[in-house]
């Protein structure tokens, strides 16, 4: 199975974590905080699926902690264009016309204020538009 194949079930997989997290915890923190959460857990799920499975072997010269760092970094490119990405769709799909609305809806609201459909599916769209970076930076930086 080729590492690409690989590196997309796990994405796949970090996928639904990011998800679930995401919308799990926007029941209790505003929107804003819950994607950065999201995200954060997926990258970190990633990196043991990827560093057991998608790379076994790659990257030996290299500690674990070392390699989670160098992931982590190499993840923070596509976790903000992730992070953006979700932002400016939820604010075009829920026609937000001035900055305090947005903010208050970011920053003040929580999924009960919300559609869950709309987040999961910007979300989404976020996560699709990382996928690139995500896996170029993986394969130069941390399992070279």
């Amino acid at each position: 199975m080729s590492k690409l194949l690989k590196f997309m079930i796990v994405g796949g997989l970090g996928t639904i974590v990011n998800e679930g997290v995401y919308i799990t915890s926007a029941k209790f923190i505003p929107i804003a905080g819950a994607l950065l959460l999201g995200i954060e857990i997926s990258i970190i799920f990633n990196f043991f699926l990827n560093d057991w499975w998608t790379f076994k072997g790659m990257g030996v010269n290299t500690t674990l902690p070392l390699r989670l760092v160098k992931f982590h970094v190499s993840s923070a490119l596509g976790g903000v264009v992730q992070y953006f990405t979700t932002i400016l769709f939820l604010i075009e799909f829920l026609h937000f016309t001035t900055l305090s609305e947005i903010f208050i809806y970011l920053f003040l609201y929580n999924y009960l204020n919300s559609s869950s459909l709309t987040l999961l599916f910007t979300n989404f769209l976020g996560i699709v538009s990382s996928f690139a970076i995500r896996f170029i930076t993986s394969i130069k930086y941390v399992w070279s």
